[in-house]
Parts: structure tokens; sequence; C-alpha cells
């Protein structure tokens, strides 16, 4: 009985297995590789980060379109200062704000942020402008 007990602890060790090659073991990584789970945490890994990539990739084509964005809303209040001819001292120094605007960000996230708050404050203001020379 006695030498029955040992060789059942034996047996239930050997039967542990894990997906995380770190905490190996031969009996585990042979196990890990027989059963698949390797490859399936391998494939999982992967479609994450393609899933990270496609989240990246969205969120860059939004900061392109942002950027695009402001700078016609620039380019359509130069037209409207130009328009206009002169205007008074605080509406030229808010004009001069919104084009000299430079959204950053230190992440895409802040970076996008930044830009839809430069987008609002010079949508404003070209509305503005527009009911001045009307």
């Amino acid at each position: 009985m006695r030498a029955l007990f040992p060789l059942t602890l034996l047996a239930f060790a050997g039967c542990q297995t894990t997906t995380d090659p770190a905490e190996g073991g031969f009996f585990n990584g042979v196990s890990g590789i027989a059963t698949g789970a390797y490859d399936d945490r391998i494939d999982a890994a992967e479609a994450d980060v393609a899933s990270a990539q496609t989240r990246n990739d969205a969120l860059a084509a939004q900061i392109r379109g942002r950027e695009s964005e402001l700078a016609q809303l620039k380019l359509k209040i130069l037209q409207q200062r130009d328009g206009l001819g002169g205007t008074d001292p605080a509406t030229a120094q808010r004009i001069d704000r919104v084009l000299n605007s430079n959204p950053t960000g230190s992440t895409d996230a802040e970076k996008l942020a930044s830009l839809q708050r430069s987008i609002a404050d010079a949508k404003a203001l070209s509305a503005d402008l527009a009911r001045l020379s009307g």
C-alpha cells in the first residue's frame, strides 16, 4: 500500500497540463504540443495583434480625415477673413488663434480629440464670420 501512494501522486502529477510554455516541464511541454494547446495560444495571440493593428489603422485613418477637414476649414476661414476686409481686434485675434492652432497629443486618441476640438472651434469661427459678412 505504501508503494502505491507515491505512484498515485506521480500519476496525478503527470496529468497536470498547462498551456503556458513558461510553466514548462517536459511532460507539460509534450502535452501542450500533442494537444495543440500551444498552437491555440499562438493563434489567439496573433488574432489579438491583428485586431489591435486594425484598430490602429482605423484610428490613423480618422486622424488623417480630421486633419484634412481642419485644413479645409482653415482655408475657408482665410477666404472669409479676406472677404471681410477688416475685423475688430478680438475677432482678428480669434482668427489668428484658430489658423495657428496645431493639434497635438501624446497618443493617437489624444491627437484625435485635439483635432476634433480644433475643428469645432474652426466651425464656430467660420459660422461667426459668415454672419459678419451677411
